[in-house]
């Protein structure tokens, strides 16, 4: 099948990807259990979203010693970047593209699972489940790049991240990374 690359009104994905970003050593899978082989999940679906973690936002995670894992997700490293890819599932025609899977974030003993992503065309956000349970926006869909559509975090994503690992390095607008979603026709 042959996938069509719908530009700026989509990705945020990847909060879709969950909300933070590692280098390539740091995007380790949380447990075999949670981890699917980049062969299979993504083939189901209507399509994958693929967010490229931003460098810097990276760089910055990885000094405060937090670190991303895919969970129902593909991980590949292309170029030395971090990309993460999440199944595209529902009715893309909606207004809505909802996906599996997610990102779990680690840090000094505490863990934060971003999970079931949704992009909101009409609002121009990305949500997602924390903690496998209530939905928030966690980024804001921006401008289109040659890297995809940034996703730039929300006031209370960047509030909860600085809770969760005890920082003040969040802050809203901060672009984690790009989103690139193809849908299969």
């Amino acid at each position: 099948m042959r996938f069509r690359v719908l530009g700026l009104s989509i990705v945020a994905a990847a909060a879709m990807a969950g909300v933070a970003a590692a280098p390539a050593q740091a995007a380790q899978p949380a447990t075999a259990s949670h981890t699917v082989s980049h062969h299979s999940w993504h083939h189901f679906g209507k399509g994958r979203t693929d967010l490229t973690l931003d460098a810097a936002a990276a760089k910055a995670l990885t000094s405060l010693g937090v670190k991303v894992s895919p969970v129902f997700a593909r991980v590949s490293h292309p170029g030395g970047k971090t990309v993460f890819g999440f199944t595209i599932v529902g009715n893309p025609n909606d207004g809505t593209i909802e996906h599996v899977g997610g990102l779990l974030l680690r840090g000094g003993g505490k863990c934060l699972y971003l999970t079931g992503y949704t992009i909101d065309l009409n609002r121009g956000v990305l949500s997602g489940k924390i903690d496998f349970g209530t939905r928030a926006d966690l980024f804001t869909i921006g401008a289109a790049t040659p890297a995809g559509v940034t996703l730039a975090l929300t006031a209370p994503a960047a509030a909860l991240l600085n809770k969760t690992f005890g920082v003040t390095a969040f802050a809203q607008g901060l672009v984690i990374g790009y989103g690139n979603p193809m849908i299969r026709k």
